[in-house]
């Protein structure tokens, strides 16, 4: 009988490791894709384009900000919850932790949010292309 409630205990413990992973991969596939947009903050308007991906079942993605020369600037720190997500861009060059807090549209087409970096705050926009 020890035998047997450990063993379950310890699949339990498994099951419960897993199923968070999995539900970001199933929760995150609605935002993997290429996007489209723009960054406006302090009077600025910055193009931007968004590129997500699953790695096994872990959402990543890249930002590009053409106007400043950046290209696939890493993004992490991703959090989801249902069409809301946010995340961070993490590169060394980039100071101010500039965030992204956003919103899929009902069509699952259109993100819009928040960007904020430093202290100051605007907004993004982007379309799935």
């Amino acid at each position: 009988m020890k035998k047997s409630l450990g063993s379950l205990l310890g699949l339990a413990l498994i099951v419960c490791l897993a199923v968070p992973n999995a539900m970001l991969a199933q929760d995150a596939k609605p935002f993997v894709g290429t996007w489209e947009g723009a960054i406006d903050v302090m009077g600025q308007h910055f193009d931007i384009i968004l590129e997500f991906a699953l790695e096994g079942d872990q959402l990543t993605g890249t930002v590009d900000v053409p106007a400043q020369g950046a290209e696939d600037l890493p993004l992490t720190e991703f959090k989801i919850e249902g069409k809301k997500i946010t995340f961070m861009i993490d590169h060394p060059g980039v100071p101010g932790e500039p965030t992204f807090s956003g919103e899929l549209d009902a069509a699952g087409t259109a993100l819009s949010g928040t960007f904020s970096q430093g202290g100051a705050e605007g907004t993004f926009e982007a379309k799935k292309i």
